[in-house]
Parts: structure tokens; sequence; C-alpha cells
């Protein structure tokens, strides 16, 4: 190759290198096309060189300048294949097979990515098998048939994760994402958009992170997260514009005007769906401008232009059966069964609904004739193969006959005088063994006394360590027996003096509350009236129900702590155990004019113990009581997963300061605080509630705004656990 030649090429390589590593403007991608185009124009550059460039080209315009895309791919086939380039054949056939797919010829894609396929495998190139089956799986894809598209996305990926190859690891996931997409599971997708996503930035892949943007605010958009979807698309739509993908540009254009359709900003969507359907008919992506007509339709709907909507699904509907797309067709059914029944026309409603279910049923049979048409191409491709194989094999049958029997002749002549060699050898060998036999003999004598003098010496010290292992066992017992029972003592001690912190204080101000009121009803009983007796009754009921609770929740805690309550878990009914403590406590709701609405259906059953439940139930209702304003209202609600139920108290009381939210479930300070009838709490109920929940493999949460209200949640397995 001459210098000019190579200084050209090392132009290319430095300015190809510069784009993959900084985000230039569109220009930067057009001096990038017109680099490639002066590379070509060499007439001293060498065919392997010149096919190569012809391919970068066709990948760089497929989505710019789609038939400059199909002119330079066709030339780059049709060279390799005279030049019998296997890998160049398949890299050309794998691009052109994808701006077939962009152009919405879909069975010369499959035709030419069947062939790639065929010829990357039969010379074990992992790498080109797994991309070319990356762009089979977006045809079945497109064409809905995601259970095939998936199974090959699958098969791709394993490859590229078996050869560490990220930059194909990357698109495979954003695929797998686009299915699962599809098919309404946005959760998976979003995981494997994401995941996708984090390999591109790893690799500062701009295009591939477009793509990820792009298809993360399609979930978020399916979800009715439309903020979320706006930010994504207009991240897409920068990089997209920055590198001058006019295709792409297009697609993230016609999801932000549905999005804005979505959100019923008419204008909004009708400018965005026209900037995109002119870039989709500036590349000639027919799939890109059906779907972008009908969103078009959809968005005249909205505003009641019916005539402009109608025109807009007919011609989306024809473009669509032309390329056999069959999702738009499915989708421009049901708009116009919608159109006609907003019309009064409904006998056109119901023949597009029945349409629409039509096309909905056969599927399954299309996906039938498409797997039965792919078999064929590869037993077709594989007879071909066959056929030439055979052909080779014929033309050198002769020429291999007459080199046998030269080979014959000169192999015998030369086995002769091998033979000859070796016997000389091997007598030479012989000498050579018995000597050294001789000598290793003397040697493993020797080895062999050694050795029993080691054994012996290792027998004594094995017994020496094995006895200083059992002491030093012996002594690590002893070590955690002593730690366990100091923490255990400590425990205790910890206990106790909560146990009689409490009593001092939270006990003696109720008890002497009693002893006021004994003293008065003694001293005064005679001189009180009616009024003045049922008053300090119901003080005195009040202050002997309290001191009732506070003594209830103190024999739970310490029984709980000295281990006296056992953990008894079975399948209960969480409805019950909640309308039972609702009962329980409806007189002291009256009494504060309180609300209580139970929203827990019927037969909600639990794996947990019924016991512990209903202390954590009846605890966190008597302090939604409490501290409720007269007047106020509790809900008792839930909500399930696949493993859990989480049942929430919510109250419209006077709420927790912060402050006091630090402490609520700390365990070496008790929280007392006070209702909003002055009524007295200990904090060791709300301990109780995250000790019985945590036994039963749950957890315990709350939230709260100080004058606004608290939720307490608990969350217990609805099922047993192994």
């Amino acid at each position: 190759m001459s210098k000019v030649i190579y200084r050209v090429m090392v132009f290319y390589i430095a300015f190809t290198a510069l784009l993959s590593n900084s985000s230039l403007a569109a220009d930067s991608k057009n001096m990038q096309i017109e680099s490639l185009k002066a590379l070509l124009e060499s007439a001293q550059l060498h065919d392997t060189v010149r096919i190569n460039t012809m391919i970068e080209l066709c990948s760089a315009l497929k989505s710019k300048d789609p038939e400059a895309a199909f002119y330079y791919g066709k030339n780059a086939i049709n060279m390799a294949k005279n030049l019998q380039l296997d890998n160049q054949t398949a890299n050309g056939l794998n691009i052109l097979g994808v701006v077939y797919w962009q152009l919405c010829e879909l069975g010369s894609a499959m035709d030419h990515l069947l062939e790639a396929k065929h010829i990357h495998e039969k010379n074990s190139n992992k790498i080109g098998t797994a991309t070319t089956m990356t762009n089979i799986g977006l045809i079945y894809s497109y064409k809905s048939h995601y259970d095939k598209a998936l199974e090959y996305f699958f098969e791709a990926f394993r490859i590229f994760e078996n050869e560490d190859y990220k930059a194909g690891m990357a698109p495979t996931l954003n695929n797998i994402g686009i299915v699962h997409q599809n098919r309404q599971n946005y959760d998976l997708s979003e995981y494997y958009h994401n995941f996708s996503l984090e390999i591109k930035e790893e690799l500062n892949d701009k295009k591939g992170m477009a793509f990820s943007f792009n298809n993360l605010g399609i979930v978020n958009q399916k979800r009715e997260q439309y903020e979320k979807a706006i930010e994504y698309f207009r991240k897409a739509l920068e990089i997209r514009k920055n590198i001058g993908d006019t295709r792409e540009e297009a697609v993230t254009t016609s999801h932000i005007g549905y999005l804005y359709f979505l959100r019923q900003d008419y204008n909004e969507a009708l400018g965005h769906l026209h900037t995109a359907l002119k870039l989709y008919e500036k590349v000639n992506d027919q799939g890109g401008v059906s779907q972008t007509i009908n969103y078009l339709g959809q968005t005249y709907m909205g505003i009641n232009d019916l005539s402009k909507a109608e025109e807009c699904f007919k011609n989306s509907l024809h473009l669509a059966q032309k390329i056999g797309l069959s999702r738009v067709i499915t989708e421009n059914y049901d708009n116009l069964a919608k159109l006609y029944a907003k019309k009064n026309n409904y006998s056109r409603a119901y023949d597009f609904q029945q349409k629409y279910l039509n096309i909905k049923d056969s599927i399954y049979s299309e996906e039938s004739m498409q797997r039965i048409w792919q078999f064929q191409m590869l037993f077709d491709s594989d007879k071909k193969e066959r056929e030439v194989e055979l052909y080779r094999k014929a033309s050198h049958i002769n020429a291999l006959n007459y080199e046998k029997q030269r080979l014959l002749k000169n192999f015998l002549f030369a086995a002769v005088i091998v033979v000859i060699i070796l016997l000389f050898l091997l007598y030479n060998r012989y000498l050579v063994i018995n000597k050294t036999n001789k000598l290793l003999k003397k040697q493993k004598d020797e080895i062999t006394k050694s050795n029993n003098e080691l054994i012996n010496l290792n027998k004594v010290l094995l017994e020496q360590k094995n006895k200083v292992d059992d002491l030093n066992q012996k002594l690590h017992q002893t070590n955690q027996k002593l730690i366990e029972s100091e923490k255990h003592l400590i425990e205790v001690n910890v206990t106790k003096d909560k146990l009689f912190s409490i009593i001092s204080h939270d006990l003696r101000n109720p008890f002497a509350s009693i002893v006021s009121f004994s003293r008065m009803l003694k001293r005064d009983i005679e001189s009180l009236s009616k009024e003045d007796l049922q008053e300090l009754a119901l003080e005195l009921d009040k202050t002997v129900v309290n001191i009732n609770d506070l003594l209830e929740n103190l024999l739970q805690w310490s029984r709980s702590h000295f281990g006296k309550i056992k953990y008894n878990p079975q399948y209960v009914d969480m409805t019950e155990i909640v309308n039972e403590n609702v009962k329980l406590f409806l007189s002291k709701a009256k009494e504060k004019e309180i609300s209580i609405e139970n929203r827990l259906n019927s037969n909600l059953i639990v794996w947990a113990d019924q016991n512990m439940t209903d202390t954590v139930v009846r605890n966190l209702l008597s302090n939604a009581i409490k501290f409720t304003n007269n007047k106020g209202k509790i809900q008792l609600f839930y909500k399930t997963d696949n493993n859990n139920v989480y049942v929430s108290v919510k109250d419209n009381g006077i709420g927790i300061s912060e402050e006091n939210q630090e402490k609520l479930f700390c365990t070496d300070s008790l929280l007392s605080t006070f209702g909003t009838h002055d009524e007295k709490g200990s904090g060791i109920g709300l301990l109780l509630c995250k000790e019985f929940v945590e036994k039963q493999k749950g957890k315990i949460y709350f939230e709260s705004k100080e004058g606004k209200g608290s939720v307490f949640t608990f969350l217990l397995p609805l099922n047993e656990t192994i």
C-alpha cells in the first residue's frame, strides 16, 4: 500500500476515534461520512479495506440516507462474494438486512440476515453470529412475535456474555427490554433498559445511551409518569440531534408528540408529530410514518376534528397493511371503531371492532407460518451449502488419488530409515535407563529410610497438636458461655431498671389520683351532688383503664424479655382480629366522637401469632384514639404483594414532632406523651408492637407530620416461610 493511502487511513482512524470519545454535533457525523467517501475514491486502496469502508458507510448512512446506505451495502456484498471473503460478505449482509428492516421490507431483511447467520456459523464467528441473531430478533419483535424474538435475544446475549463482548450485550439487553415493554411488563422492561444503560455509559456509547433513554421514556409514559417520561425523551433527542441520527430523532420526536396527546396538550402534540412525520419521510421509514399518522389521528379525534382523524387512521391503516405491520393495523382498527362509535355510526364501528378482534386472534396462526417460513429458509440454505461442498470434494478426488500414490512411496522409504534410527535410539536408551535405574534404586532406599523417620516424628507432633486443639476448643466454649451469660445479665438488668422506672414514674401519678379520689369520696360524699359523683366516677374510670393498659403492656413486655411468650404462628384471619379490636374501642371512640373506618376485606388470612398480632392491633388503635382530637377520623386499611400484607392505622390527630420521631422506637429511653384528653402514655406499647412484629418476621414503620396525624403500618407474611 502506498504512503498516500496509508496517510488517508491513519487520518480516518484518528478521526473516528475522536468521534467515539466526544459528543460532537451533526456536522461531525457528516465529516465522518465524507472522510469515508474520500477514502473510497483512492485508486490504490486495497480490496479488503475498500469493502470494509463501504460497510462502514452503509452503517453510518442507514438512519440518515437509507437509499445511499443500500447502494454501498450491496456493492460491498457483491465485491466480497467475488473475492470469496466470507467474513466481509456476512458483515455486509447483516448491515444491509438492518437497512431493509428500516425500509419495512421485512422479507428481504430476513433473507439477508439468515444468510449472514449461516456464513458466520460456518466460520465459527461467534460475535458475528450473535450480532446477526440480535437483528433477526428485532424483526420478530417488529412483527409482534415476541416469544421467538426473546429466543433469539437470549441466545445472542449468552454468546456475548461468554465472549465478554459488552458492545453486543448492551443493545441486546435493550431489545429484551422492548419486548417486555410491548408485553406491558414495565418493571421487567425498566430493569433491562437500566442494565443496558449502565454498560453503554461504561463504554461511553452515546448512540446506545439515546436508545436506552428513549425506551425508559416509553416505559414511564406507559405508567402515566409523564414528567419523568418527557425528561428521558429530551435526553435521547439531544443526543440524536447532536450525532445527526435522523431516523432515531424522528422516533423520539414522535413519542414526545404522543406524550403531549396523552396529556391533552393537543397543540404541542400536533407540532411534534408533524415534525416527526417529515423526518420519517426524509429517511423513507414507512413503519414510522404509519405509526406517526396513527398518533395524529388520535390527536385530531381528541380535538373532535373527526374528518381529519378518519383520514389519518385510513392512511395509517393502508400503509401498515402494505408493509405487514400487525401492531399498527390492530391500533387503527381499534381507533376507527371508536371514531365511528363517536359519530354514532354503530354499524361501521362494529365492523372495525370485529376486524380488531380477528387480527388479535390470528397472531398465533401468523406466528406459526412465520416459523415454517424460517425453517424452510434454513433448510434451503443448508441444502445449497451441501451441494457446494460435494462439488468441491469431487473436484479434488483425482488429484488426491495421484498424491496418495506418490506419498505412499515416499512414506515407505522414509519408514525404513526411521525404523533403523529408532532401533539405534532404543538400544542407546536402554543402556542409559538401566544405569539410571540402579542409581534411582539406591536413592529410593535412602529416601524410604528418611520418610519412616519423618512419619514417626509427625505422629508425635500430631498427637501434641490434637491435645492443644482440644484445650483451645474447651477454652473457646467456656468464653462464649461467659459472654452470653454476661450479655443476658446486662439485658435482664436493663429490663429490670426500665420496669422499675415505669412503675415508679408512670404508676405513681395514677395511683395518687385514685388515693385522692378515695379520700375525697370518704370526706365529702355527703356534700357531693349526683353530677359531681358521676364526674368523679368518670375520671376514676379513665385512671383505672390507663393503669390497666399500662400493666397489661408491662406484663406482656416483661414476659417477652424473659422468654415467657412463645412464638406460635398459624394461619389466622387478620380481618377478625381487627374487627374485634374495633368493637373493643368503640366506646372510647364515641366518648371523643371519633369515627373509625375499617376497610379490611373478609377472609384476609396471614401467617402469624394470634395473641401477638392482637396486641399489636390493640396498641396501635389505642394510640390512634388517644392522640386524635374530638370528631376526628381513624382509618384501617391494607394492601398486599406476592409475599406480605401491609396493615395501616391512620389518624388525623396531633401527629408526632420530628424530635420525638427519632425516640419513638428507641429502647434506651421510653417516650412518654399525653393524649388529646390528657391520656398518659408510657411508650412501652410501641416497643411491644415492634418486638412482636419482628418476632413474626415482619416490620413496622410510620409516617407523621405534627398537627396533621400519623400512619402506623406493619407487615406480616401471607404464607409460611421455610
